[in-house]
């Protein structure tokens, strides 16, 4: 099958395209919105999310507003008070490639207002709760390094709404990586879990949310057990972390 058939079936969407980044991707999703919406209003999670989500929605003539959450998870209460005017909401899967958002009722509350959810799907292709087009209106992603397609470039647009865009050529080696996305995911999500059962006596942020990192406080203790595992990891506070100190375990830089 190749790469559209199966992102497809992956998102289920009906139509998909394949972009040249990721970055393309978001652009031609908020050139979809804002034919959709007379609303000027982007709201973006103020951490775990990709700093392209600060900058491409202003170049599109949108103004960006921060939901506050829960060291990226969204809150459904501050949500529902901050839609009303919004024309989209883009929220990654995984807050900080870490904990899952409740897509779920975040997806109910969009429709309710006529806002349109964009899931940056970059850490989830290929999941079957999540990058679900049953729950959100325009799905993106990209397949760069680290990510779970972990192709090196290249991203992908899916919805139903009418995309108006021809996937570009890409090299035939992708569709291998796309297929083998759901494999990648399932088995980073469960070293994360099993990350988390090793750093005993520390806070980790979100334990009880499936993620393909790991983000726990900072701790000297954290730092020593990545150095001897071999993983690497990055010192918050970072925007598309969380804004506080602490580790944010790398997972998914993982081959």
């Amino acid at each position: 099958m190749d790469s559209p058939n199966l992102l497809r079936k992956f998102t289920k969407h009906l139509n998909v395209a394949i972009t040249s980044s990721g970055d393309n991707a978001l652009m031609e999703a908020l050139r979809v919105v804002k034919k959709l919406s007379q609303k000027r209003v982007i709201l973006i999670p103020d951490q775990g999310g990709s700093v392209t989500y600060k900058e491409f929605p202003a170049l599109a003539g949108f103004d960006v507003v921060e939901l506050k959450t829960d060291r990226g998870v969204v809150n459904v209460d501050i949500l529902k008070g901050r839609i009303s005017n919004a024309a989209a909401l883009i929220l990654p899967s995984f807050a900080g490639y870490y904990a899952e958002q409740n897509l779920k009722e975040i997806g109910k509350i969009c429709r309710a207002n006529a806002c349109v959810l964009i899931e940056d799907a970059s850490g989830s292709i290929g999941d079957g709760l999540l990058c679900n087009g049953a729950i959100s209106d325009i799905i993106i992603a990209g397949f760069e390094q680290w990510k779970i397609v972990n192709y090196g470039k290249y991203g992908f647009i899916s919805s139903n709404y009418n995309l108006n865009i021809k996937s570009v050529d890409y090299e035939p080696g992708l569709d291998e990586y796309i297929a083998n996305a759901p494999y990648r995911l399932t088995n980073l999500v469960r070293k994360a879990e099993s990350v988390k059962r090793d750093l005993d006596g520390v806070e980790v942020f979100h334990i009880g949310k499936r993620g393909i990192n790991v983000i726990a406080e900072y701790a000297n203790s954290v730092i020593e057990y990545c150095e001897s595992k071999g993983y690497e990891y990055v010192i918050c506070p970072k925007y598309n972390k969380v804004n506080e100190k602490a580790v944010s375990i790398e997972l998914k830089r993982l081959e």
